[in-house]
């Protein structure tokens, strides 16, 4: 059958995938169930660093700030590399499933090596050591996570069905979210007490982190194991590309360029305040008591989890009905309402009150996560039509690489915005003074407001709408065939 001409009309709405077009639904589910491999690696380890070694360990939020930056600037080096690694390699297995089953290994081992430091040790030993395991575990992780995301924008070449592997992706992301949300709550059970009957939290987690460790070594490796590499066959006898040609090459792509910065700048609004929703539940709206505070953090994981989930199916209607950049665009402004509501909603009035913004993000805010990973799989094809190259893991590396340069200083930031805002649990305890609560309160609410605003301007310079993407399409498998 002929290919389409490059000038066939380019639909206005979604059109019905095609069955050559369509993933199997083994493949979807395991390249789902694998992602959670981030959400219990890195992101726990986000979410889990300065509870752990700040308030269970007694180590400054400022020195912490240090060690996550020394973390960002190896993770930064680290996956370039291993990006280039990936799109280079030649193996019977194909270019990215070998290095997802042997990252997926290592990763899960390297897990709970991060959390067994003990606070008789002191703060010299403790940190150093927090440094080392940290490295090998960010070595291990980006061993995996490169090939895992690249495997990702290779699985289909139809607009639409690309936003429905990432749905899996974020469906399955839902149910380690809600366990996520009750950890606190675990670690500090009276099973982790320390002598002084409060909970200890550094004894907690040296505990769960083998548990976890022990599931992400069963969850990274199925899609190396069960996703069929597409595109391996023509990219074969594609030359190797050298590693600053491709680094190059990737930043000279503008769509690219114009994604990245939305999701960095949207991330990193974030970053720079996410650490201030723990302390404020703990000592603005509990005055002190981390296991009541972390029992709502956990009733907050339960209730968004449902919500959640319904809204993985409706963002991807929405984006099938609009278009991605549309959907991109309403999930930044309901990620704004969110953020203002949060102001209003933390206040030791009402405890549950701060539920209610959690659950408008968790249906609509956090559906740029799902989105731009799938406009990532497009810009690809329109890098592909320019270079003649498919150059999947540069672009995850890249992408990657850009996102955790910016957070190493949002990471040096966040532990000294809690320093800056007079917060100190050696003097006060958990009697911290409203003032400083006020503080933290604002800035939690509305710095990620505003960098959310900074990037839905920038959203108008994107150019890859579906027409235009149908169009890459048909001239792209008029120059090489189908795949």
């Amino acid at each position: 059958m002929p290919s389409p001409s490059p000038e066939a009309p380019a639909p206005a709405t979604a059109a019905a995938i095609s069955p050559e077009d369509r993933v199997p639904f083994v493949q979807k589910a395991s390249y789902g169930i694998g992602g959670t491999t981030e959400n219990l690696a890195s992101s726990l380890t986000q979410q889990m660093i300065t509870p752990v070694f700040n308030i269970g360990l007694g180590i400054s939020p400022t020195i912490l700030g240090v060690v996550l930056m020394i973390f960002r600037l190896w993770d930064a080096l680290a996956d370039p590399v291993m990006g280039n690694i990936s799109d280079n390699t030649r193996t019977r297995w194909g270019r990215r499933r070998p290095y997802i089953v042997v990252g997926g290994i290592l990763t899960g081992l390297a897990f709970p090596l991060m959390w067994q430091a003990r606070a008789e040790w002191g703060q010299p030993a403790i940190i150093a050591y927090a440094i080392v395991t940290g490295l090998l575990f960010y070595t291990a992780f980006t061993i995996w996570a490169m090939p895992y995301y690249s495997l990702g924008m290779e699985m289909t070449p139809d607009y639409d069905e690309r936003t429905r592997v990432v749905a899996y992706r974020a469906f399955f992301s839902k149910f380690v979210g809600l366990v996520s949300g009750w950890i606190m709550a675990l670690i500090s059970l009276p099973m982790f007490a320390g002598s002084n009957g409060e909970p200890d939290l550094a004894a907690g987690m040296r505990s769960a982190g083998w548990v976890i460790g022990a599931i992400i070594l069963v969850v990274a490796v199925l899609p190396g194991l069960f996703v069929r590499e597409r595109y391996y066959a023509e990219t074969r006898s594609q030359p190797k590309i050298p590693l600053l040609k491709s680094f190059k090459e990737t930043l000279h792509c503008r769509p690219f360029l114009v994604i990245m910065a939305i999701v960095i700048i949207q991330a990193q609004g974030y970053g720079l305040v996410g650490a201030l929703g723990l302390y404020l539940n703990i000592y603005h709206v509990h005055a002190g008591d981390v296991q009541a505070a972390s029992i709502i953090e956990g009733l907050k994981a339960t209730a968004c989890f449902l919500p959640g989930l319904l809204g993985v199916p409706l963002w991807t209607w929405f984006s099938e009905k609009f278009g991605k950049t549309n959907a991109l665009a309403a999930t930044l402004i309901i990620g704004m309402v969110a953020n203002a509501m949060m102001y209003f909603c933390y206040t030791p009035a009402h405890p549950y009150l701060q539920i209610l913004p959690s659950l408008l993000m968790s249906a609509f805010g956090y559906a740029v996560w799902m989105i731009a990973p799938s406009m990532q799989a497009d810009i690809v094809d329109y890098d592909e039509l320019q270079t003649r190259e498919r150059r999947e893991g540069s672009f995850s590396a890249v992408f990657s690489w850009s996102l955790k340069f910016s957070g190493t200083l949002t990471a040096a930031l966040s532990g000294l915005i809690i320093v800056w805002s007079g917060f100190d649990v050696q003097k006060y305890g958990p009697n911290q003074p409203a003032e400083v609560m006020r503080t933290m309160l604002a800035w939690y609410a509305f710095v990620p407001l505003g960098f959310c605003l900074l990037a839905l301007f920038l959203l108008k310079l994107y150019p890859l709408t579906r027409e235009r993407m149908h169009l890459i399409r048909t001239q792209l498998e008029a120059a090489r065939g189908k795949v």
